[in-house]
């Protein structure tokens, strides 16, 4: 060993992600089933976004289908898209319901609890973006 060399160190800044929770959805049902359902549960209006919420991998671009409502203002974004998945760390999660506004608890577990209730829903997790360690959890920001 050369005890002569000096070892390099870079520090790589940490991206700085936003505050938000949002919800975990396993299903079976395809996206625009579960929004359809949401939108009758939950009277939300959830409607198709023009702007699909998109990675960029070595394999290539990967879309995951989005759809947003005004109220309650919540985003129902896709994990499995066409040939990837967003959340890595939660691959079994189907679907998730991001919840806009300033993060409140007690909102995220009504909501959860409402979704429970719904057919065709196999099960329903309360996520914090800073408690997942996942690169593109800054992506569900929108």
């Amino acid at each position: 060993m050369n005890r002569g060399k000096k070892i390099t160190r870079h520090i790589i800044p940490a991206v700085d992600v936003p505050h938000f929770l949002f919800l975990g959805i396993a299903s079976a049902e395809p996206d625009y089933r579960i929004s359809v359902m949401l939108n009758r549960h939950l009277g939300a209006g959830l409607r198709k976004c023009d702007k699909d919420v998109t990675t960029v991998a070595e394999s290539g671009e990967h879309r995951f289908s989005c759809f947003v409502s005004e109220t309650p203002a919540v985003t129902l974004v896709s994990n499995h898209g066409e040939g990837g998945i967003l959340l890595h760390k939660l691959r079994k999660i189907d679907f998730f319901l991001v919840i806009a506004g300033a993060p409140d608890q007690n909102r995220a577990e009504g909501l959860a609890k409402s979704v429970r209730e719904i057919p065709g829903v196999t099960a329903v997790f309360i996520f914090s973006s800073r408690s997942v360690n996942d690169r593109n959890v800054s992506l569900l920001a929108i």
